[in-house]
């Protein structure tokens, strides 16, 4: 919901207003909680919970992982 409302403010905005500006700062807030998010996971080194069943999957760099080893479910 967060991307739309960002996107959004860029697309009405004229470049360099306060619109434009805002949704620029809510794009880069996005991108750097989503950079966290993963180094907290690497770091913790537990894995990222599953969404359904809650197995936890460790995510190991350069492999991509689509589905759950223990429901089949996307991730």
């Amino acid at each position: 919901m967060l991307i739309v409302v960002a996107l959004a403010m860029l697309r009405l905005g004229a470049e360099d207003s306060a619109l434009w500006q805002a949704g620029v700062v809510l794009t880069v807030t996005l991108g750097l909680a989503y950079v966290i998010e993963e180094v907290v996971w690497n770091v913790r080194g537990e894995g990222r919970p599953c969404a359904k069943c809650g197995q936890r999957i460790l995510m190991k760099s350069f492999r991509v992982r689509n589905t759950c080893p223990k429901c089949g479910e996307q991730l």
